[in-house]
């Protein structure tokens, strides 16, 4: 079937119409015509991949991983980065459409398109470790990933060595994070199973954990082996790191995206919610008069209490529970809400529409969220500002800075 792709959807994914029907195509750029094979179809659209392409876009270029055409990690990597920033862009434009924004948005492209990648988790599923596949459950077997910090590329192939020695039956995952000191290692289990400690891991700070998800509080540590303190530094603040603790995956791009918040909060009294370890928290009070973190995962709120000044306090719990209440009690000019990908729940921002909150910092990474609580929260707030950060280099994904203030 050939395909001529006229526009980009919100995940990054070329668009056509055959027969009047809407073909999503993965990996191609507007303007290019793709001979493509379907893969998924129903009744309102088809999905297919690429067989040959017969017009190329200029941008168009080889691409850096020898996985990319069956990963399904990353979505740009045949573009060049300058595309892939216009295609972003453009996506996040239609995405604001939808709130009646149609200004300028400012854009922070990425210093590097590679090796930026401070943590990745890979899978593990019958004696292979990577990531799955594109358009699969099925995992593909990787020696490196080039997002990855080089690091954690030299501990992927030390853990693929030790895991052909121990041959784990409920093993899920394994996830490598660089700290300034380390390599942290968490080996997640499906179930308990006797862990097998090798010199081979001598070199790093490993955790061996039983659980679904390795950040959720449900998740049980059960052992830490070579543990050591270990630390992040944030626009020259050096910030513990555990395991399951948030960070951004790009130091970077997150230090610029920082700076950009702390530059308004001067004099402000700041709520951060879904504050994590409580690394913006740290450095909204240098500049802030008052700033009050929340956070559910204990372990990241444990974190954010060793870091706490005289001007911080932070809240142990449910953003939409622990909200409320404390704009109930007390007034705040300014809140940053950086929510996982599922976005704000509606209560929680009832409970800003309700207060006197002047502005609103929003941190996403989530277009369809983002615009979903946009919508609710542009009944009492505008937009100021749309800011993008290319967190995610090679990929669909942008972080997006939305600046809202009250509507008088």
């Amino acid at each position: 079937m050939q395909v001529e792709i006229i526009d980009i959807s919100y995940d990054g994914c070329g668009v056509g119409r055959v027969d009047g029907k809407v073909v999503f195509v993965p990996r191609t750029d507007i303007g290019e015509i793709v001979d493509v094979q379907i893969v998924k179809e129903n009744s309102k659209f088809s999905t297919g991949k690429v067989v040959k392409v017969l017009k190329k876009s200029k941008s168009r270029c080889e691409s850096k991983c020898p996985y990319f055409d069956e990963c399904g990690g990353c979505d740009f990597q045949f573009l060049d980065y300058g595309r892939e920033i216009e295609l972003k862009t453009k996506i996040l434009e239609n995405e604001l459409k939808k709130v009646n924004f149609f200004e300028k948005i400012a854009v922070f492209p990425a210093k590097t398109r590679f090796n930026y990648r401070n943590k990745i988790k890979l899978t593990y599923v019958d004696d292979k470790l990577g990531y799955l596949k594109s358009q699969s459950k099925k995992v593909i077997d990787i020696d490196f990933c080039p997002l990855a910090e080089s690091e954690i590329n030299d501990a992927i192939m030390v853990i693929k060595k030790y895991l052909k020695k121990y041959k784990y039956q409920n093993l899920k995952s394994v996830t490598f994070r660089k700290s300034d000191e380390s390599v942290l290692i968490s080996f997640l289990f499906s179930q308990k199973e006797k862990f097998f400690y090798d010199e081979i891991l001598g070199d790093f700070v490993v955790g061996v954990f039983v659980g679904d998800v390795l950040e959720s509080n449900k998740t049980v540590l059960t052992s830490i082996f070579h543990q050591k303190e270990c630390h992040k530094t944030i626009l020259c603040k050096k910030i513990p790191v555990d395991f399951a603790s948030f960070f951004q995956v790009n130091d970077e791009v997150a230090s610029c995206l920082y700076q950009t918040i702390i530059k308004n909060v001067a004099g402000k009294k700041v709520v951060n919610a879904y504050s994590g370890q409580g690394a913006l928290s740290l450095l909204l009070a240098e500049k802030a008069t008052k700033v009050v973190g929340i956070e559910v995962q204990k372990s990241s709120h444990l974190i954010a209490e060793k870091l706490k000044t005289s001007n911080m306090k932070n809240i142990n719990g449910l953003v939409e529970k622990e909200l409320s209440k404390l704009l109930k009690n007390e007034n705040y000019d300014i809140i940053v809400l950086a929510p996982a990908r599922a976005g704000c729940e509606k209560s929680g921002i009832d409970a800003i529409k309700n207060a006197q909150i002047k502005e609103i910092f929003y941190i996403s990474c989530n277009f369809s969220t983002l615009i979903r609580d946009l919508k609710l929260l542009c009944e009492k707030y505008k937009i100021k500002s749309v800011q993008v950060f290319d967190m995610f280099p090679s990929t669909a994904n942008l972080e997006v800075l939305v600046s809202l203030e009250k509507i008088i």
